[in-house]
């Protein structure tokens, strides 16, 4: 590939260019990493680990690893189609209103402490007075798309022809119960933990009526594919 030929500032300098999930993936193919994780291949299983949605705490209960990729189903199914059809796909989703609240909050405080990138986008949404100044003055269908937080999860459990992908979606909102049918699926007898996790008033304190509004049309896709709504 000639990307991977060119000296890697001009490189990264191309990269920046597309939407921050994509270029995610080129990057993986340009290292040699476009394959499943072992993990995966021993629970014959897929987790799409949709950002915000508890899944740290999954993948360590579920695969005892610490963490695995923010790949989307579309990622795996072009990979390698034959697993991707016999695996046990699945995903854990949120309340658009709500991850999105979470996902601000990380940001805002730091995100994860090793990247730079995270850093970068925390001192960035600094410049907002509030939670409904970034709403009503950055979010948008595009600037979404800068940040693989902000993503659509309907973006993530879809497959290259736009159709449901997952044999089970759970919600975070009942990640007990759900977690327990995921476990009597894989055969396995383990416990949920609860890492990652942070402390604030409800989702619906950072809101206003326009805000809500906001969130509602840039995210309409996941409400409608979830059935959510805002006082879930």
């Amino acid at each position: 590939m000639l990307l991977a030929m060119l000296p890697r500032q001009e490189r990264d300098h191309l990269l920046s260019y597309i939407p921050e999930k994509d270029r995610r993936y080129i990057e993986k193919i340009l290292k040699g990493r476009a394959r499943y994780p072992e993990c995966f291949d021993e629970r014959q299983a897929l987790f799409i680990h949709i950002p915000k949605t508890a899944g740290r705490s999954l993948v360590k209960s579920l695969f005892n690893v610490n963490s695995v990729e923010h790949a989307n189903a579309e990622w795996y199914q072009r990979i390698d189609p034959d697993r991707f059809d016999r695996y046990f796909k699945f995903a854990i989703v949120r309340n658009p209103w709500d991850r999105l609240v979470s996902a601000w909050t990380y940001l805002r405080e730091g995100g994860a402490k090793s990247s730079e990138d995270d850093t970068a986008w925390g001192e960035f949404f600094h410049r907002f007075d509030s939670f409904e100044d970034f709403v009503c003055h950055w979010l948008t269908p595009e600037n979404i798309r800068r940040k693989h937080l902000f993503t659509p999860q309907s973006e993530f459990v879809t497959d290259r022809f736009g159709g449901m992908a997952m044999d089970f979606v759970g919600r975070y909102e009942r990640l007990n119960e759900d977690f327990d049918v995921i476990c009597e699926k894989l055969g396995l007898d383990v416990k949920l933990p609860h890492l990652n996790s942070s402390k604030r008033v409800g989702y619906q304190e950072f809101y206003t009526d326009r805000s809500r509004a906001i969130v509602e049309k840039i995210y309409a896709r996941d409400i409608e594919l979830f059935g959510y709504c805002f006082d879930e």
